[in-house]
């Protein structure tokens, strides 16, 4: 089972990190968060590289499947993830359908897949 959707840009870094929010909205969502993953670690005397992880959320989404599953409480929001690379950026999406998985609802699955195609074009907006 897939668990993510990893592609490869030639663009760098600080590029692909200034579409997410444009994107990310243009496809019906909203970033909650930008955490800075690869600052903080840095900050604490590991240097990983640049990273970055966005957690988003489409609020229609979210209720239907928290509406479907109270498991899923604390598998929300969605997340996306730029990490940089010497020859470009990895964009990485969280596949929900993988994680509808660990339920056995078919409303779940429904809602799941739905999202993973908004999940699908929203890592390959970033990546273009």
């Amino acid at each position: 089972m897939t668990v993510e959707m990893r592609l490869k840009s030639k663009e760098d870094f600080e590029t692909l990190c200034s579409k997410v929010p444009e994107v990310v909205s243009k496809n019906g969502f909203a970033v909650l968060a930008e955490i800075r993953t690869g600052d903080i670690l840095k900050s604490k005397g590991f240097d990983y590289g640049p990273l970055r992880t966005y957690e988003i959320c489409n609020p229609a989404y979210a209720f239907r499947i928290l509406s479907a599953d109270e498991k899923f409480e604390s598998l929300l929001p969605c997340r996306i993830v730029l990490k940089g690379k010497p020859e470009g950026t990895e964009v990485i999406g969280l596949l929900p359908e993988a994680l509808s998985e660990l339920v056995d609802s078919t409303s779940v699955k429904d809602v799941a897949h739905e999202v993973q195609e908004k999940i699908k074009k929203i890592v390959g907006d970033i990546a273009k």
